[in-house]
């Protein structure tokens, strides 16, 4: 049955034939705008898919299982090396801007360098790009700074995996002499009369509130960044200092009992060496939530 053409507007669009005793599905509407919406969606996401294909040369119509065109292989080879090349410029247009503060008479190891090139062609985010720019720069500046194996990891770290190792960075600090950054986690105290006088004996700094989650922590040593094993400095002497530094701040550690040893995590080679390349500010809440922890078993000073 057809809707008459001179049915009123507000009805034309929602009457229905119906057979006596079928019930109409109420949400058969729903589904219909369902549909479309899910329509929509995919023309979307297809427009996305094509819109990456495109920038290597690769369009819809020219997938096709018989063959290729050969001007369609020319079209993907060219676009593909010439991605490359862009890559190469940029990342060299950044090391070329980085400032030296001194000079080294030393060469690059060439195989280091072709190695270097081989991954960084292939580099195309922008903020990863950098990366690899000072990268070469501080290798030019100071040979042997970063190895293959550092390169390595590098490659196969995401943007968003970037940005949660400099959250960890922001939470780092050196202890005493050590080159190697590390997190501090919290301190233990030996069982004995001091944890049975104090049963709530053992601190942990809270590092889920300033950003950082024990899932994160798996993540970057997944990376090869960080251990996520909990190092311990063993039992401190009384009264001999550990001195925790950050980027700006100086926190000397004190213990105030002879039974009391600090836990870390520890950054691996090659996160130590990607660490010198991520910009630090430290965090002034951190720095509180370690100095009020610490003070009940150790003498802080700053």
């Amino acid at each position: 049955m057809k809707i008459p053409s001179n049915a009123p507007p507000h009805l034309a669009g929602g009457i229905t034939t119906q057979k006596p005793g079928v019930k109409t599905d109420p949400t058969s509407g729903r589904k219909k705008a369902g549909t479309q919406q899910s329509g929509a969606s995919g023309t979307v996401m297809q427009q996305r898919i094509s819109y990456w294909f495109a920038q290597i040369g690769v369009t819809p119509h020219a997938v096709d299982f018989r063959g290729f065109e050969p001007q369609e292989l020319a079209n993907f080879r060219r676009l593909k090396e010439q991605n490359r090349l862009n890559n190469l410029k940029s990342i060299m247009t950044i090391a070329m801007g980085v400032s030296y503060s001194e000079s080294s008479t030393e060469q690059i190891d060439p195989d280091w360098f072709h190695a270097f090139t081989a991954m960084a062609e292939n580099i195309y985010a922008a903020e990863m790009q950098e990366l690899w720019g000072k990268i070469l720069a501080v290798e030019v500046q100071r040979p042997g700074s970063f190895s293959l194996r550092t390169l390595e990891t590098l490659t196969k770290l995401t943007q968003r995996d970037a940005e949660l190792f400099s959250r960890a960075c922001q939470l780092a600090c050196r202890r005493n002499q050590d080159p190697t950054p590390v997190i501090i986690t919290g301190y233990h105290v030996k069982a004995g009369l001091l944890s049975l006088l104090s049963p709530a004996s053992n601190g942990a700094v809270q590092l889920s509130q300033h950003g950082l989650t024990y899932t994160d922590i798996l993540a970057l040593s997944n990376m090869k960044l960080l251990y996520a094993t909990e190092v311990e400095t063993g039992l401190l002497p009384k009264g001999t200092s550990q001195l925790l530094k950050f980027s700006k701040t100086q926190l000397q550690l004190t213990p105030k009992h002879a039974s009391l040893w600090l836990t870390y995590y520890r950054f691996t080679s090659v996160g130590a060496e990607l660490a010198k390349l991520i910009p630090r500010n430290e965090s002034a809440n951190l720095l509180a939530d370690v100095q009020q922890l610490f003070r009940r078993y150790f003498t802080v000073t700053s």
